[in-house]
């Protein structure tokens, strides 16, 4: 009985050790490698290039030939049906004008060229989303600890105020504050926690992982050096930017379709060869012309259509342009002023705030200060400590925003 009952136990440990796999341990830099494998958006422009690719091979293939059977010399009348009937057997093959499948062709490309450009695009936006989420997951991370930590130094307090109390050296009101200063410190414990819950949530969603993937954070959350970007700098991201490259890319495609509709007025023809029943050994043959006798709607149409999406282009162009230019120079705006605010921190708030925590806390035993003093102290102390986590986030976060900057045009 002991046996089975031991078994039992031991599956049972076994099974939970199985259900409760180690957290994944995770970098910034290999979050972002994660995210750009397995992000279902990352995968959909993958498959639209192939779209792409698929489209241009449908729009520039010759059309399918026609295989014909005909019959001449039906009698409608007793005279005509004396007539022998003849019957045809023929193949014909549809030409487009010389120089529209070449253009359909080009155009197909730069289809192509464009969702490899969505594609360059939504890597960089996504990159710059992982990297934020990250950033936050670590923000929360550290004031969870912070407020725990706080916890721990809140009841350790409260130990030495019972042993001031019980020496009659302090009211019983100071215990009591620090026992509320406790219970609001736990209630901000606990909310924290929720948000750090929530901001894992997004982190394995951007990272197209399964829901509850728990994950160990390995990148710090540390004022990282600003890029020098000059001049020089930002005009080569300029160059190489997805985002003003398919403006353009847009903007000549368009230029080849308005070619397409001019060369749509010319005919397209047809070749076919047939071969009589009544002459063996001989052959026939046709030609035929399709032109545009009854459409002309629909020529103007498409030239007009074409000349819009030029227009269009052309503005976007400009639109996108300007766009980039104030989004590149607000970012790095926003990331100027987010440094400002970390070094405010580190170069002598921190320091002198930790420094006169530890002297007040010392003083408190003392019977130097009161209660009073010593929890305006702490609240100080640990608002200064988390606005510091805080301002090294929105420093983080401009820099991932400066990456994006210009990219995010619609």
């Amino acid at each position: 009985m002991w046996f089975y009952i031991l078994s039992l136990s031991w599956a049972m440990a076994f099974s939970h050790q199985i259900a409760a796999p180690e957290p994944l341990p995770l970098t910034i830099e290999k979050a972002v490698q994660i995210a750009l494998e397995k992000n279902p958006s990352i995968q959909m422009l993958n498959q639209e290039i192939e779209s792409a690719r698929a489209q241009t091979l449908m729009a520039t293939a010759w059309p399918e030939a026609e295989a014909g059977f005909s019959t001449e010399g039906l009698g409608l009348s007793k005279v005509a049906r004396k007539n022998e009937t003849e019957y045809s057997l023929g193949l014909a093959q549809p030409f487009p004008f010389p120089g529209k499948l070449k253009l359909q062709n080009e155009i197909g490309k730069y289809y192509e060229l464009e969702s490899r450009l969505r594609l360059e695009k939504e890597k960089i936006i996504l990159s710059s989303e992982v990297k934020e989420a990250y950033y936050q997951c670590l923000l929360n991370q550290n004031k969870e600890e912070t407020l725990q930590r706080n916890q721990e130094w809140l009841k350790e307090i409260e130990r030495n105020a019972l042993s001031l109390y019980a020496l009659g050296k302090v009211p019983y009101t100071d215990v009591i504050r620090l026992r509320l200063e406790i219970a609001r410190t736990k209630n901000d414990w606990l909310e924290v926690k929720r948000e750090l819950l929530s901001s894992f949530y997004r982190l394995n969603l951007l990272l197209g992982l399964e829901n509850g993937t728990k994950l160990k954070l390995l990148s710090p959350l540390q004022h990282l050096p600003r890029p020098e970007l000059t001049e020089i700098q930002l005009e080569k991201a300029r160059e190489i930017s997805p985002t003003l490259q398919l403006a353009a890319m847009k903007k000549r495609r368009s230029e080849l379709q308005i070619r397409l509709a001019e060369k749509d007025r010319w005919p397209d023809f047809s070749l076919g060869l047939f071969s009589p029943s009544h002459r063996v050994g001989a052959i026939g043959f046709s030609f035929n012309l399709s032109y545009p006798l009854f459409s002309r709607r629909k020529l103007k149409g498409e030239k007009l259509l074409a000349q819009a999406e030029w227009e269009k282009a052309l503005v976007s162009v400009q639109a996108t342009e300007r766009f980039y230019q104030v989004r590149k120079k607000e970012a790095l705006d926003q990331v100027l002023q987010a440094e400002q605010q970390v070094k405010i921190f580190e170069e002598n708030l921190l320091t002198e705030m930790d420094a006169a925590l530890k002297k007040a806390l010392s003083d408190y035993q003392l019977g130097k200060i009161d209660s009073l003093n010593l929890l305006d102290l702490y609240r100080s102390s640990a608002q200064v400590e988390l606005e510091y986590y805080r301002a090294l986030y929105l420093y983080l976060s401009a820099l991932a925003e400066l990456e994006r900057a210009g990219e995010d045009y619609e």
